[in-house]
């Protein structure tokens, strides 16, 4: 199944500084205790604040399944269901899709809140960032979390695995949901409201909003199957027309 929208999870870690500081080893360890892959322990270990980062994201996704699904017979709980994210699902599906998006939105907003060490608020063109500061305005940092978690899930180029590229597409639909949340939020000052200087940032919604969006797409979910495209001989994800 793929949630309907235009546009390789490797599964979030179950929950369970410089490297010479008490506060770097304590980053190193809490990365080592994370069920994560080699390449993922060695980015965790680079990026001080990414360990609770990854936890907060952890959270935030699950008690966003739990709301959405809360009048469904399936609650999200994986106990003794382990097998779900093997499976191709509609329920897989969401989880892929709640989960990228909620790194998405906690990396952004950790970068913005001085949380992560090597990112911080964002610096889109066209924002008055002098004045932004000035005035104590930080904007979510959506920018480098994006990027930052392409490399983070490591998705590979992938030849006829139509599982994976549901997959993907479906981690993306999570990314995308929160990329159409982000909105650019202003303040004006200067006597009586007028207006002499105003300070605009970016803002990311919240996290509710994407999840009810992501609902939505998890109710019009279609199943799909692979077919060759003709013109360039790469197979590609389709599904029943409409």
């Amino acid at each position: 199944f793929s949630l309907t929208g235009k546009e390789a999870l490797t599964h979030f870690p179950s929950l369970g500084a410089s490297p010479g500081s008490a506060q770097g080893r304590a980053h190193v360890k809490q990365c080592d205790l994370l069920k994560l892959s080699r390449k993922q322990k060695r980015l965790c270990r680079r990026e001080p604040g990414l360990a609770e980062t990854l936890r907060d994201s952890i959270r935030l996704g699950i008690m966003e399944c739990q709301f959405q699904f809360r009048s469904e017979r399936w609650n999200c709980s994986l106990e003794g269901r382990t097998s779900l994210l093997k499976r191709g699902f509609k329920e897989t599906a969401f989880l892929y899709a709640v989960s990228s998006a909620a790194l998405t939105h906690s990396l952004a907003r950790a970068c913005s809140a001085g949380r992560m060490e090597r990112c911080t608020c964002d610096d889109s063109p066209g924002l008055e960032n002098r004045k932004a500061w000035q005035w104590g305005v930080c904007g979510d940092n959506l920018k480098y979390s994006t990027k930052f978690l392409k490399k983070f899930l490591g998705q590979k180029r992938i030849g006829k695995d139509l599982r994976a590229k549901v997959d993907i597409h479906n981690t993306n639909v999570g990314i995308k949901a929160v990329k159409n949340g982000l909105k650019t939020t202003c303040k004006c000052h200067g006597v009586s409201g007028s207006c002499a200087v105003r300070t605009c940032w970016k803002q990311l919604s919240p996290f509710h909003e994407i999840g009810r969006l992501l609902k939505l797409r998890y109710d019009d979910a279609v199943k799909v199957f692979s077919t060759t495209n003709d013109a360039v001989g790469h197979s590609e994800l389709s599904g029943p027309q409409r």
